[in-house]
């Protein structure tokens, strides 16, 4: 993916719009002398399968309009349960002709037909570069939500994944030499599942999904305590956004129910640490960043932390969560989940930020 690799420069990105399960996600972002500040944001609520995209595009352009962006343009993400992943091994040839192979071994493995795949890939993991990890997605499942997005007056210029934007994020800073071997895990938490990415200056190194994550909390919660999974799902959210939020019965019980589905992830990410440790060559990560909309789920950090005997933190070393906290409390009256579900859409903005396009890296 050909995200990584470029230099950013001190402007204002393009519109980061990010489908989720639930709703749509905008933000703009500026990388102003290496400084994260918010131009505009917004909340769109959504569900697939909803209004169709003329409507869609109202909503959208309302929230456009109303959230304070600058420019048409944007660089849009599906929701990651639309979006299928694998790592794989093909034999030795040309890039032109893997292209094709590529396609194929996805239609195959996702069972999608090839004439309505939308298919790519990138090199990951050992030294030997024959282990790709394949992006596929179906055509038709993307055009209404480019349809809305387009309704709505503005400009898809690239569609992306929400981890390539988490990647892009979190390399804003990793531009020197010396950081290109300096590598850096990223564990991601979604609704429908994680992805765990390791980092080496601006390239990924090894990436790989998890199939855990917030709905499997949600599902765990509402079944322990005999609630509606939407009921389960706002206890969770609340205790995200303040550990003061609930009772203390209610909080207890909540991450009793938990804890089994959070020591899961927990486990997997220290076999994914562990399967780059024997696979690849170099520097090991000497630390892991949780992001992503279910990040801050309480007892999750402590977990990571026992289970991958790394220390784990909220906010890389540059203070980069923070600011974008900052930039969307001046931007929105009350900011819709915590401030690690917007990372992505932050770095879907950030594509825009960036006028040198030298990388050796092929988009998504």
């Amino acid at each position: 993916m050909s995200f990584l690799g470029q230099r950013f420069r001190s402007t204002t990105g393009h519109v980061g719009i990010a489908f989720e399960e639930c709703g749509i996600r905008m933000i703009q972002v500026r990388d102003h002398r290496g400084r994260l500040s918010v131009t505009g944001a917004a909340w769109v609520p959504w569900t697939a399968g909803g209004d169709p995209p003329e409507l869609l595009g109202e909503s959208i352009r309302a929230a456009f309009v109303t959230g304070g962006f600058t420019g048409r343009r944007c660089v849009v993400s599906m929701p990651r349960n639309e979006i299928w992943t694998q790592l794989a091994k093909l034999p030795d040839m040309p890039d032109s002709e893997l292209n094709e192979a590529v396609a194929w071994e996805a239609a195959e493995r996702f069972g999608v037909s090839r004439e309505t795949l939308q298919c790519d890939w990138m090199r990951v993991g050992g030294d030997d570069g024959k282990e790709l990890f394949i992006i596929a997605a179906d055509r038709e499942g993307m055009q209404p939500r480019l349809d809305a997005v387009l309704a709505a007056g503005l400009r898809p210029v690239a569609v992306d994944t929400d981890f390539g934007g988490v990647a892009r994020l979190f390399s804003r800073r990793f531009r020197r030499d010396a950081d290109a071997t300096r590598a850096r895990a990223i564990l991601d938490v979604g609704h429908s599942g994680s992805v765990l990415q390791i980092l080496r200056g601006r390239h990924i190194a090894f990436c790989k999904p998890v199939s855990i994550g917030g709905r499997h909390l949600d599902v765990r919660v509402s079944e322990r305590l005999d609630l509606e999974e939407a009921a389960a799902s706002e206890l969770r959210q609340a205790r995200m956004v303040s550990a003061a939020a609930l009772d203390p019965a209610t909080d207890g019980a909540v991450s009793d129910a938990a804890r089994p589905v959070l020591a899961e992830l927990a486990r997997e990410a220290m076999l994914c640490l562990r399967h780059f440790s024997v696979s690849v060559r170099g520097d090991r990560p000497d630390r892991l960043l949780l992001t992503g909309g279910h990040a801050s789920e309480p007892g999750l950090s402590t977990l990571v932390e026992s289970a991958c005997r790394i220390p784990v933190q909220l906010d890389d070393e540059s203070g980069c969560m923070r600011e974008l906290s900052d930039g969307l409390s001046k931007v929105m009256s009350c900011s819709v989940g915590t401030v690690e579900s917007w990372s992505a859409a932050a770095g879907l903005s950030l594509r825009g930020a960036n006028t040198d396009r030298s990388s050796g890296r092929r988009a998504a």
